[in-house]
């Protein structure tokens, strides 16, 4: 462990009630959130007197459901409790958890996110076409069920390794044991998301090291790696089956191996290499799809005035901006196409109402 501990520094009261106020930014329009800081000092002290004296608790989890993306369950953590975590994390354990991680892992970390890794992949299929051609095969990944399926121990493991002070190690460990069972850890805490990081990061550092793959990216639970040759792939599927066998987690069926030259699908964007090398970036059809159908929907309940005016153009403003990370000219034309017939057919609508 560390000589020079942290966990201490970071339960000070002026780191604790700093996190607390990273903690309440975009989501005060929650009475929860704005009830803890109305009180933050009172709430605060008591939250480190907690600590010191070894009674700190994590309270029990909200659960729910999202839909977008894609169905998910979310563990929410508690204002209290993020307070914490966040503190910790700002002040040594961020650190810890994400020094070794290789470059090319976007998620959940400073500089990183989708963003980054759209760009980092236009980079390395910039730089494969400069070496190899547009001809290449393409393996991607995917961890089945990557949260619910992590094992506390393995997770345990993976902290130990990496985070430097012991306090903070087992308070990081009591997070983990706090989702309950030997399996599973919650989607929604920020600790558990820099776990989730550290629970791969070995099989990073074996497909970058070992098996020496150049073209390698990952986000989160989904992996990409780019080679010139189908056998060598092939090879690094079945000792990446052996290695995630290893800590009990399974690729799931979305998990193939195709020509390079089909595109690659990343984040519901594909992205082609051309004829002169221009790495071009568009939109899936499915993303597309969703939309438009989203856009009928909301200009269907503003006509009957469930919604207010301008939600569906909101929603369309959101999405261009988003489809402008992209070669998505075209793509932007239908759509403008497709929303202004929707508003000249809501316009009807309200006219024979």
């Amino acid at each position: 462990m560390s000589d020079n501990p942290y966990f201490d520094d970071a339960i000070s009261f002026g780191n604790l009630y700093h996190a607390l106020k990273r903690c309440c930014r975009n989501v005060r329009w929650k009475d929860s959130v704005v009830g803890y800081e109305a009180n933050g000092l009172k709430n605060t002290l008591k939250l480190r007197q907690d600590l010191l004296s070894g009674r700190y608790k994590i309270s029990p989890y909200q659960h729910f459901t999202i839909y977008e993306p894609k169905v998910r369950s979310i563990v929410a953590t508690r204002i209290r409790d993020r307070q914490f975590q966040k503190a910790l994390c700002d002040n040594g354990l961020y650190a810890d958890l994400v020094e070794h991680l290789i470059h090319d892992d976007g998620a959940c970390q400073k500089d990183r996110g989708t963003d980054f890794t759209l760009d980092r992949m236009t980079a390395h299929l910039r730089r494969y076409y400069h070496e190899n051609g547009a001809e290449g095969w393409v393996l991607k990944c995917d961890v089945k069920k990557f949260f619910p399926s992590i094992r506390h121990d393995v997770a345990k493991a993976a902290v130990r390794k990496r985070v430097k002070d012991e306090k903070a190690c087992e308070a990081v460990c009591t997070v983990i044991d706090s989702f309950g069972g030997d399996v599973g850890i919650g989607l929604g805490s920020q600790i558990s998301q820099l776990v989730a990081l550290s629970v791969l990061d070995d099989l990073d550092h074996f497909i970058k090291e070992r098996l020496h793959v150049k073209h390698y990216l990952r986000y989160m639970d989904d992996f990409i790696l780019i080679h010139p040759n189908r056998a060598f792939l092939q090879e690094c599927l079945q000792l990446i089956l052996l290695r995630v066998g290893a800590i009990d987690l399974k690729l799931n069926e979305k998990t193939t191996l195709y020509p390079l030259r089909q595109g690659v699908m990343l984040m519901k964007w594909r992205f082609r290499i051309m004829p002169s090398g221009k790495i071009l970036r568009t939109m899936s059809t499915e993303k597309l799809g969703k939309q438009r159908r989203k856009m009928k929907k909301l200009m269907g309940k503003e006509v009957i005035g469930e919604l207010e005016n301008g939600t569906t153009r909101e929603s369309f403003i959101s999405w261009r901006a988003n489809a402008k990370r992209g070669d998505t000219f075209f793509q932007r034309q239908r759509m403008d196409h497709y929303y202004y017939q929707l508003k000249g057919e809501m316009n009807d609508g309200k006219q024979n109402c």
